[in-house]
Parts: structure tokens; sequence; C-alpha cells
């Protein structure tokens, strides 16, 4: 039988915590961040920037905060935005191309709050062009979260409730 070579149990680099580009940034709600949006009170309405704090912290991330908000706002006004489009808003902005395609546009695909689709037709030579349209996929996605821990804090009460009744 032959002999293995190498540590057989190795031990693994240390994690450095969930990448940037797949965190979700959730303040104390019972903290200044929260309060100052109203609280949890479901009657005063966020704006796109309250939504965005959690995606692009300004406490943290204050240049991405500023792009994105700027950039959601352009893409609610329209029914999709283009590359075209992309290239005006960065111009009169005067934001860096990168930072929006590189590290905006993907964390807010990948949470879902906007959706890339590309152009039916292509044009000749240049493939089809790039088209980037919200998406509601985000609240979806929260919502399901939410309804889940619901279901699961009800029905643990009403389990106690039901043991405290048989116990009596």
């Amino acid at each position: 039988m032959a002999k293995r070579r190498g540590n057989p149990n190795p031990k693994l680099p240390p994690t450095k915590g969930i990448p940037v580009m797949e965190s979700l940034w959730i303040p104390s709600h019972y903290g200044p961040e929260i309060k100052n949006k109203g609280g949890l009170d479901k009657n005063i309405i966020w704006g796109i920037d309250d939504v965005i704090d959690f995606i692009f912290p300004r406490k943290y991330q204050p240049t991405y905060f500023k792009i994105a908000t700027d950039f959601i706002g352009v893409l609610l006004e329209r029914e999709s935005i283009t590359k075209k489009e992309i290239s005006k808003f960065l111009r009169e902005k005067n934001y860096s191309r990168s930072t929006l395609e590189n590290k905006i546009i993907p964390k807010l695909v990948r949470f879902g709050l906007i959706k890339r689709e590309r152009e039916l037709v292509g044009r000749l030579g240049k493939g089809r062009g790039l088209i980037l349209k919200e998406s509601l996929t985000f609240s979806n996605y929260l919502e399901r979260i939410a309804f889940a821990w619901q279901s699961l804090v009800s029905t643990a009460r009403l389990k106690r409730a039901r043991d405290q009744d048989n116990s009596s």
C-alpha cells in the first residue's frame, strides 16, 4: 500500500468573513440609523436612499452609496436603461465607469434590485446591447425570509401555549 504524502489534516486559512459584495447591512432596529428613517413604522415611506443604505451603507461606503442612489433614481424614472444612457449618466454626474460597472451594478443585480437583459436584435458586429431594468426579486426574497421567521415564531408560541394549557 502506497504511503500518502502531505498533511493528512491540513489547517485551513482563517476566513475573513462575508464578502462585501454579498453582504447586506442590517443596523440595530433600535439604533439611530433606523430611528432616523422613522423606525419600523410601515406608514412612513422610505426613499431610495433609505433602501440603498442597507446595500451600500452611507456610513461605511459613502461613494458607493451616492452613486447607487443616483443611479437607481435614474433607473426608476425610466422603464429601462441602456449602455448609452449609462454613459450619459456617468458624464453628467462625473462618476467612475469602473465603480458603477464593477462594484455597484453587480451588487444591485446580485441582490435583485435590478436585472440585466440583452437587446433582442444585435447590431452588426457589436453583439446585443445591455439593458438594465428594475426588479422586485429583492423584496420577494426579504418577504420570504420574513414570512418564514414569522411562521416559525407563531408556531413556537402556539406550541408553548398548548403545552401550558395541557400541563394545567
